[in-house]
């Protein structure tokens, strides 16, 4: 059974696979995706704090993916695909580096667990914080805002639902899927309570940055790149 946009009495153990648009994504980013409320409905020692999300548009690389829970993918054990449209006004360009604007190679590796974390997450089976534990890596090529589309994959090599953990393999691909840049090796995630993770606190009671400050700091680096740019 697919799903797109799913209600929050759909129970997602029972699917074999999802896809989740942009919109979808922007939702599960801030917390307000149904998927969310179902983990808390099935789990009560869960709160939205601890539940599984995406990273804000600056740091999520992807604008669709594909998770399939079939017997399929290398290791038949399921796999997720994702995409992103690279455009010039992606963040990474303007600060990494001046004169040589190249997405950074550790920002691709953060997608691929991002990816592996939702398809983990999704059916319910796993819960908690995601951390990734484990990670080999190869890179022998480059994004570059001349770029036009990246594509990831994640197949699951074992998913260990009691330890909350999931092994998997990725591969990320600049504008043909065949055209693979960067592969992932024996990688691993681990999900955890607050508490294991040595959290004691709400994140608003120790996380509390100067907002404007912030937003100044960020117009300030823009200005600086655009003058680097304007000048050479």
């Amino acid at each position: 059974m697919s799903a797109i946009g799913v209600p929050a009495e759909m129970d997602y153990r029972h699917m074999d696979e999802v896809y989740f648009d942009k919109q979808i994504l922007a939702d599960i980013t801030l917390k307000k995706h149904p998927l969310q409320a179902w983990h808390i409905k099935q789990h009560e020692s869960l709160t939205f704090d601890d539940c599984f999300a995406l990273p804000l548009p600056y740091m999520r690389g992807f604008d669709e993916a594909y998770l399939s829970y079939h017997k399929n993918g290398k290791y038949n054990k399921g796999f997720a695909t994702a995409s992103y449209e690279i455009g010039q006004n992606d963040p990474w360009f303007y600060c990494h580096f001046l004169g040589d604007p190249v997405m950074p190679g550790s920002q691709g590796q953060d997608i691929i667990f991002q990816l592996a974390g939702l398809w983990a997450t999704v059916r319910c089976e796993i819960t908690g914080r995601p951390r990734a534990l484990e990670g080999n890596f190869n890179f022998h090529g480059q994004i570059l805002p001349t770029s036009k589309k990246v594509f990831y994959r994640i197949d699951v090599k074992r998913s260990l639902k009691k330890m909350n953990l999931i092994f998997f393999e990725g591969t990320v691909a600049v504008d043909d899927p065949e055209n693979i840049i960067y592969e992932f090796e024996q990688c691993k995630i681990g999900f955890f309570t607050k508490e294991q993770l040595g959290i004691n606190q709400r994140a608003k009671e120790y996380y509390q940055p100067n907002w404007d400050r912030l937003k100044q700091k960020f117009l300030d680096f823009i200005d600086q790149s655009k003058s680097y740019y304007d000048r050479y």
